[in-house]
């Protein structure tokens, strides 16, 4: 067995990830605080940490994140944990850049001094901003708050990997989707859907975007650290581009309702679609959007929302 440390073990993807690590690992996450086991999340949390060791405490502390490194002597460290709201970020830019950069250089220095095997630096689609066809040797960009906190710590990493020698992965995902109870597009809309209200979807909103399923997501990042001996960027992406109305057109498709299509009283700032070519490292998706919206609603049915 290995030993991994997942930061962020609380969120969306950290939670998903440390579930599916836990088959065959030994896995200790990090956590502030845990929420109420009668709460949706909370119910979620219970069932998908079950074979993770809780360390309470903070990503900016480097001397916890030393501890919990020697002491569990940890082989693997996965980096997720941000604030990975882009509307909180506009809100607290503050606090997003603190968590999002300074949490990632402690890991880094936390792993480089305790000697970790490997790391791997969770980083976006969006640190490309809106481009087409974006390739891992492209160049990164500033565009918002939460944008540009995470192209400084897709920096970093790479920084870290060139001045160090380390081994560092450094994922580019697209848009992921499954069990969040976020306030993204596909948990708004299943959520409405699942009240028996029909969605909202807004007109003349073309923007697309690529989605992947979080389980795909989470197979990914496994079989980049275990089977992946290059150090570097990695794309993850997959052919499933929808704009927001096809997003809320497909999870409609399980209930007996109809989008409630609507034009925005301040239109938003309309931004360029974008996409990423993906890497060539082995995996492939399994899931499509329409079977990726099918569990989905599956979950949000068993834990709640």
């Amino acid at each position: 067995m290995t030993n991994v440390f997942v930061t962020g073990g609380s969120g969306f993807i950290g939670s998903h990830l440390c579930q599916k690590l836990g088959e065959k690992n030994k896995v200790v996450t990090l956590m502030r605080d845990v929420p109420s086991p009668h709460t949706p999340w909370g119910k979620w949390l219970a069932d998908a940490l079950q074979q993770t060791t809780i360390v309470f405490g903070d990503i900016l502390n480097i001397k916890v994140l030393r501890r919990i490194l020697a002491d569990y002597d940890i082989n693997h460290v996965y980096h997720l944990a941000s604030q990975a709201i882009v509307k909180t970020a506009l809100k607290d830019p503050t606090t997003t850049f603190e968590t999002n950069i300074m949490g990632a250089v402690n890991i880094l220095e936390a792993s480089r001094q305790i000697g970790v095997d490997r790391v791997l630096v969770m980083s976006t689609d969006k640190a490309y901003g809106n481009r087409l066809n974006a390739e891992p040797d492209d160049p990164l960009v500033s565009t918002g708050i939460y944008e540009t906190s995470k192209s400084c710590e897709d920096l970093i990493a790479q920084a870290y990997m060139q001045t160090y020698d380390m081994l560092i992965l450094i994922p580019r995902a697209c848009n992921c989707y499954g069990y969040d109870l976020s306030p993204r597009i596909v948990p708004n809309t299943v959520r409405s859907c699942l009240r028996g209200e029909p969605p909202i979807a807004y007109e003349g909103e073309e923007t697309e975007r690529q989605y992947i399923y979080v389980e795909d997501l989470c197979d990914a990042l496994i079989h980049l650290t275990k089977h992946t001996n290059y150090k570097g960027v990695y794309n993850i992406s997959t052919n499933d581009f929808l704009n927001q109305k096809s997003v809320v057109i497909e999870i409609c498709k399980f209930f007996p309702l109809s989008p409630h299509f609507i034009k925005r009283e301040k239109p938003i700032k309309e931004l360029k679609s974008n996409s990423m070519v993906c890497s060539n490292f082995g995996w492939k998706p399994q899931h499509t959007f329409h079977e990726g919206i099918k569990k989905t609603i599956e979950a949000f049915r068993k834990f709640g929302f």
